[in-house]
C-alpha cells in the first residue's frame, strides 16, 4: 500500500465521524490543566472545540506553529468519542510529520482502557492495522530495529484487543 492509498483509506474510514457530545481536544487540555467545567476558561475553550469536521483540525496537527491548548497529551483526557474524532488527525500527522510528539503508538500499545476503541467500526480498525503495517514497512526499509519492534508490538496488541 502506498502512502497516498493509506491517506485515502484514513479519510474514507473517518469521513462521517463527528465529535458529538464527546470530549474534544481543547476541553481535554483544560481537564489536563485541572480546570473545572464551571471555569470561564474551560467553558471558552470547550466552545472552540470542532465538533463536526475533524479535517478542520488537520492544519493544527500538520503545522510547526505552537497552538494554545493543543498538545499530544490531550489524547489521555479524551473519552471514546473524542479519541475516535481525533484519531485520523494523529494517524495523518504521523504519516506526514513522523518526528512529532505523536501519542499514537503509546496510545495503542499501552492503553489502560481498550474499551475506548470499541467505538470504532471494522473499517476504522482495519485502517489502524493498515497504518501500522505501512509504518512497519518503513521501519524495515530504514533498518530502524527499535521502531520496528515497537510497531510489531503495537500491531500485535491491536489485533489481539480489537479483532
Amino acid at each position: 500500500m502506498t502512502k497516498i492509498q493509506l491517506i485515502n483509506k484514513i479519510n474514507q474510514a473517518f469521513v462521517n465521524v463527528h465529535l458529538e457530545d464527546g470530549i474534544g481536544m481543547y476541553e481535554a487540555d483544560c481537564i489536563d490543566d485541572y480546570l473545572q467545567p464551571t471555569d470561564i476558561e474551560y467553558i471558552t475553550w470547550k466552545a472552540k472545540d470542532e465538533r463536526v469536521d475533524w479535517q478542520k483540525l488537520l492544519p493544527i496537527f500538520l503545522s510547526d506553529e505552537i497552538h494554545k491548548r493543543f498538545n499530544s497529551s490531550c489524547w489521555t483526557f479524551m473519552d471514546a468519542k473524542g479519541k475516535r474524532f481525533i484519531l485520523p488527525c494523529f494517524l495523518l500527522q504521523e504519516l506526514e510529520k513522523p518526528d512529532t510528539d505523536n501519542p499514537i503508538y503509546f496510545a495503542l500499545t499501552y492503553a489502560h482502557n481498550f474499551d475506548d476503541f470499541r467505538i470504532l467500526n471494522p473499517e476504522q480498525i482495519g485502517v489502524i492495522i493498515d497504518f501500522l503495517n505501512y509504518k512497519l514497512t518503513i521501519h524495515l526499509k530504514n533498518n530502524d530495529t527499535n521502531a520496528e519492534e515497537e510497531c510489531k508490538k503495537c500491531l500485535s496488541i491491536v489485533k489481539e484487543k480489537l479483532l
